[in-house]
């Protein structure tokens, strides 16, 4: 979220993109799902890990620890089976 070097348009733009994304999240059956679904949707509407992480009062390395477990959970059952 670094503002340094961009002109006054730019951070009103990426001010107003943020709100929007915010706004969308609010109007879709997402607003209640987990923090991980939260920040997937936002991710899909451009935002980083680290501006969504700030929308929902997280931290980025949380919501990658969460998309982490989420992932690994996915692989379950996939390895070899002992006999």
């Amino acid at each position: 979220m670094a503002f340094e070097g961009s002109s006054e348009l730019e951070r009103l733009a990426v001010i107003i993109g943020r709100s929007l994304a915010f706004l969308c999240m609010q109007s879709t059956p997402v607003k209640s799902g987990s923090m991980l679904e939260k920040a997937q949707f936002l991710s899909g509407l451009g935002l980083n890990y680290e501006d969504a992480a700030q929308m929902l009062g997280s931290t980025e390395a949380s919501l990658k620890e969460l998309a982490r477990q989420a992932a690994k959970k996915g692989k379950g059952g996939r390895g070899k089976r002992r006999k």
